[in-house]
């Protein structure tokens, strides 16, 4: 499919997923959650089960679902102190990343970071790998409190940016991004290479499903798709 310079991009915003989609920070998550437990409870047994796209108490939950709101605590203060010393350096940009983000501000859609991981955190990992120019906001999880539902994240950037759920587009990798899009009936473009996890879609859902960053931007800004290539 082509485009004439001319007509308008149907979409004006995208709000990206970080974790498993723009950067894969997997091996550092779940060394410093390894760690955490090593630490407060003596062995990492149930890490290799948890969920690393939730938000950090819930992540806790999935690798010990009987942990008490005490013990929760004491873990989550010890994954915080072993991921902020430097694990979170351990993660590498997904391939096409940063051309997808360049392809996109060069078409003047406009790109937000809504995700799960502390909002400070997360500016920091965009720094770290140059990505941050690229973005007019990022949204995420508070230092302190309860975790806000991705939803809600999503609420926040779109008010405060003053953008339009019509015109705005969700890129990401997981079921929580698919239920965000969902919840404001935008259109979902799933990377199916990321982290995940992603069940199929439902039958009602707006969802477009590409392989990698590239074809997305080629999705949004309609170019012809399968410009990406395996190294």
């Amino acid at each position: 499919m082509t485009r004439d310079p001319h007509e308008a991009l149907p979409w004006r915003a995208a709000l990206f997923d970080l974790d498993g989609t723009l950067i894969d920070t997997r091996p550092g998550m779940r060394a410093a959650l390894e760690a955490a437990f090593v630490e407060i409870i003596g062995t990492d047994l149930g890490c290799d089960r948890a969920d690393l796209s939730l938000p950090l108490d819930e992540m806790i939950l999935s690798a010990d679902p009987d942990a008490t709101p005490p013990l929760r605590r004491l873990l989550s203060a010890a994954f915080r102190r072993h991921y902020d010393s430097g694990c979170w350096k351990v993660a590498h940009v997904y391939q096409g990343a940063e051309e997808c983000l360049r392809d996109f501000g060069a078409a003047g859609v406009r790109a937000f970071v809504v995700t799960n991981k502390r909002a400070r955190a997360a500016g920091r990992l965009l720094e770290h790998f140059g990505l941050a120019r690229y973005f007019d906001g990022v949204e995420g999880q508070l230092e302190t409190g309860r975790p806000l539902p991705k939803a809600e994240l999503a609420r926040r950037c779109m008010e405060i940016a003053g953008l339009d759920p019509a015109t705005t587009v969700v890129v990401g990798d997981s079921n929580h991004d698919a239920t965000m899009a969902a919840s404001f009936n935008m259109t979902f473009i799933a990377i199916t290479s990321g982290a995940g996890p992603l069940d199929p879609a439902s039958a009602d859902a707006r969802r477009l499903e590409v392989r990698h960053l590239s074809d997305a931007a080629a999705l949004v800004l309609l170019r012809p798709q399968g410009g990406h290539h395996e190294p």
